[in-house]
């Protein structure tokens, strides 16, 4: 039982031992600096307003079939692969477009017949020979790039005539 005594204190006196250990000297404390404060203006806030997206107008296709009898038949509108609804009042011998609208023609006839058509431009903006629609299906295209009002008619119906006023 000494020898559980002697170890105890032992032990006991280890621990004490590490417990205690050189003591730091005791010094007057000394101010720390305070860093200068830089006063940084507040930034403004520039409220940029967003653009108002416009409208980008793509020309329009107007695809015209014409035959041999009953001269410009039938009016299809397109914008690039969307076609257009055109009003029931759509006058398909008096009509308007923009600058840069096209124009189709396109020979209606029965392939069976192979009539040959003729689209004349009244105001000189091309040839007969450009105009000619040989075949059923055969087409002939004009973009329109001025002002004004032009007047196209079938050579082989005279009197059936359309009017197509170009807006800028």
């Amino acid at each position: 039982m000494k020898i559980k005594l002697i170890f105890a204190i032992i032990i006991l006196s280890m621990i004490l031992a590490g417990c205690v250990g050189p003591t730091e000297p005791v010094s007057t404390p000394v101010p720390t600096p305070t860093p200068a404060v830089t006063v940084e203006p507040t930034p403004v806030v520039t409220i940029v307003p967003t653009p108002t997206p416009v409208a980008q107008l793509f020309p329009i296709t107007y695809k015209i079939w014409v035959d041999s009898y009953l001269g410009f038949n039938k009016i299809r509108a397109a914008n690039g692969s969307t076609y257009i609804n055109l009003p029931s009042e759509f006058n398909k011998s008096d009509f308007k477009i923009n600058i840069g609208d096209k124009v189709v023609w396109i020979n209606d006839n029965d392939p069976s017949s192979d009539y040959p058509l003729t689209i004349v431009s009244n105001d000189g903006l091309w040839d007969n020979k450009t105009g000619y629609l040989r075949y059923s299906y055969s087409e002939f295209e004009y973009t329109f790039n001025k002002t004004g009002t032009y007047t196209v008619s079938i050579k082989e119906l005279a009197r059936k005539q359309q009017k197509i006023t170009v807006n800028s």
